[in-house]
């Protein structure tokens, strides 16, 4: 089995390249899921199209289709090694540790068509750390060519083999500065289940369907909690869209959140 690291994204949403963050510990994030990768297969690859982002004897492998997302990259693959499972890992994956890579190697099905864990908060199979086999790589380029571009559709479809997470929150991903200061806060204070008071206001009371909620969350941030609520109820707005205030003061997205918090998502004032 090979390991095939995505690098090649834009990464318009976080304003530079993921691969080249520096984390807490002060390994880049490349740098890091190499080490990972490395950990439970020989080989390496990465998938993009600058070589030179690649460290001294980490091999390249460019999209034949640019610009078609991580299916591109499976589809790159399947070309080059038609006959090789592959471990596929997102760039975006800050929180991802060792304990859940071996995991996953060590959970894999052989006879299923991918093995991989579902996501924390809807449930869902995650493909950007997953095993695909062979046999389910055989119709990408079909799929790629139909511009059916979403991977986990793509997973979904395969009926993989499907794990649970030993790290609830190994596989959130950072694709904005608020995502990577709640996954560096994650990092440094570790991540606890905490209650906390949500408040809502005007269009995402709306959307919500009620004022006021207790919930229980992994977040540390005020922009993690936000973002946690918005992917699991579909909220309407993005974060640089509202403004939030702590127990009766306004504060920042990068603002840590305490057990028994009071919290207020505020939107646009209507025709403001």
């Amino acid at each position: 089995m090979k390991s095939l690291i995505l690098a090649g994204g834009r990464s318009r949403r976080m304003g530079r390249d993921k691969a080249g963050i520096e984390r807490p510990d002060g390994i880049r994030q490349l740098d890091h899921l190499i080490a990972l990768a490395r950990s439970v297969t020989e080989d390496v690859v990465l998938s993009t199209n600058d070589p030179q982002l690649a460290p001294d004897g980490i091999p390249t492998l460019p999209d034949l289709h640019p610009g078609s997302g991580p299916l591109a990259a499976l589809e790159a693959f399947h070309a080059a090694h038609p006959t090789e499972p592959v471990l596929l890992l997102g760039c975006d994956l800050f929180l991802l540790d060792a304990e859940t890579v071996r995991h996953l190697i060590a959970g894999r099905d052989p006879s299923a068509t991918a093995t991989c864990f579902t996501n924390r908060i809807d449930g869902r199979p995650e493909p950007l750390c997953a095993i695909f086999e062979p046999g389910s790589l055989e119709h990408v380029a079909d799929v790629v060519a139909r511009q059916k571009l979403c991977a986990r559709h793509f997973l979904e479809a395969l009926d993989p083999a499907v794990l649970e997470l030993p790290n609830p929150v190994a596989l959130d991903n950072a694709n904005t500065p608020a995502d990577l200061d709640e996954a560096f806060a994650k990092l440094r204070h570790g991540a606890s289940s905490k209650p906390v008071k949500i408040l809502y206001f005007a269009k995402l009371r709306e959307a919500r369907g009620l004022d006021e909620e207790s919930v229980e969350t992994l977040a540390c941030t005020a922009g993690g909690l936000y973002e946690e609520l918005r992917f699991r109820h579909r909220l309407p707005l993005e974060l640089d869209a509202l403004r939030c205030a702590k127990n009766g003061d306004f504060c920042d997205w990068s603002t840590l959140i305490e057990p028994d918090d009071e919290i207020v998502f505020i939107p646009p004032v209507a025709g403001g």
